[in-house]
């Protein structure tokens, strides 16, 4: 069975981390944007995230925002927190399954946000970053590219935002949700085929 994994806000808790640097980079170029209106955007690239929450933004002023952003995430790793028994379920689950990563994070970041967590990388058989694909999340370019390289199905897709039941539908696979992301995101999941409270739940469905 092949599983594909979400990183954000599925297998580690970057909810503060992510906020807190959007802040920190809207306030230095002086925007005032909400928390709740960004979590309404959650798990979208952050340059369609900054993009939706204020049309009046010009692309010179995203561009300087997303910039800011990034450099304040590369120096606050220590804010990541893999969630509660993560690490465990993921050893025991990859000796049983083919386990693979796909995240709207650029390569580099996941690899150091693994770092930062502790989780073994050498678990997943493949890991794909925004700069691996044509297309990130929610387009199914990810997950096929996945599939071309197992030469296989992907059995369940998960995540914890609406961009991951999007991204399963695109693929035709299944989705699971878990319910570790914003909390103003889960009228949103509705649509999921299955969705558990917390990362460990997912061995009653396999």
């Amino acid at each position: 069975m092949i599983i594909c994994f979400d990183l954000d806000g599925t297998l580690v808790n970057t909810e503060s981390w992510i906020l807190n640097s959007f802040q920190e980079s809207f306030k230095k170029n002086k925007v005032k944007i909400s928390n709740k209106e960004l979590k309404k955007h959650w798990g979208l690239m952050a340059r369609e995230i900054v993009k939706k929450t204020n049309s009046k933004l010009t692309d010179s002023q995203i561009k300087k925002i997303i910039k800011d952003f990034e450099e304040i995430r590369s120096k606050t790793f220590y804010q990541i927190k893999p969630f509660k028994n993560t690490n465990k379920l993921l050893k025991e689950l990859s000796k049983k399954h083919t386990l693979t990563l796909l995240s709207n994070n650029q390569h580099k970041k996941i690899n150091k946000i693994l770092k930062q967590t502790k989780i073994d990388k050498k678990y997943f058989k493949i890991i794909l970053g925004y700069n691996d694909v044509s297309k990130p999340k929610p387009f199914p370019t990810g997950v096929h590219k996945i599939e071309h390289k197992l030469k296989s199905k992907v059995n369940f897709l998960v995540g914890d935002t609406l961009q991951d039941i999007k991204t399963a539908k695109a693929a035709k696979t299944k989705s699971i949700i878990v319910l570790t992301g914003p909390k103003i995101s889960k009228k949103d999941l509705k649509k999921a085929d299955f969705i558990i409270k917390e990362i460990s739940q997912i061995k009653r469905l396999l």
